[in-house]
């Protein structure tokens, strides 16, 4: 046997998880209640536990979003909607343009509020544990909101669709 085939091939875990569908989120944070806000869109939100309540997800150690979440600890986290396909290609590119001046958020609980999502998790992050080139963030659910819409925005082979979408 060569030693070429004893060798583990590194993995690319962007092209494996493609075959993976996953909810879409926007996190979102500021730098003081009402001021400077921050924002990124996630597909790695997940239930970590329910007593207490945590959840997890995973913020780039390159993020412009992370300094803030670090020194504030406080991020809201937005299931969004099946119908916010551009809130989640928007959150994803120039940081600039993430909270333009229009009606598709505002504040509550001194942090950036996404409207018409499924669901709206206000949360204390109480941990940042260092995961290769991310930081895998765990945060404590202080208050669940259940939002606008009864259907998620799903991520699947490295595009956003309607639940209903998916697969066909």
């Amino acid at each position: 046997m060569s030693t070429s085939t004893l060798q583990a091939q590194p993995t690319d875990l962007r092209s494996a998880f493609r075959r993976a569908a996953a909810s879409t989120w926007v996190v979102t944070g500021a730098r003081a209640p009402h001021l400077d806000p921050v924002g990124f869109t996630a597909i790695s939100v997940v239930s970590v536990s329910l007593t207490p309540p945590l959840v997890s997800f995973n913020i780039a150690k390159t993020s412009s979003s992370l300094p803030v979440l670090a020194r504030t600890r406080r991020a809201a986290l937005h299931l969004l909607g099946d119908d916010q396909e551009h809130l989640a290609t928007r959150f994803a590119a120039d940081r600039a343009r993430r909270f333009a001046d229009d009606s598709s958020w505002g504040w509550a609980d001194g942090l950036p509020e996404v409207h018409g999502t499924a669901l709206r998790l206000v949360s204390t992050v109480v941990d940042l544990v260092d995961a290769g080139d991310s930081h895998l963030a765990i945060a404590r659910v202080d208050r669940a909101t259940d939002g606008e819409t009864a259907y998620p925005l799903i991520h699947h082979a490295g595009r956003f669709a309607p639940l209903a979408q998916i697969g066909a």
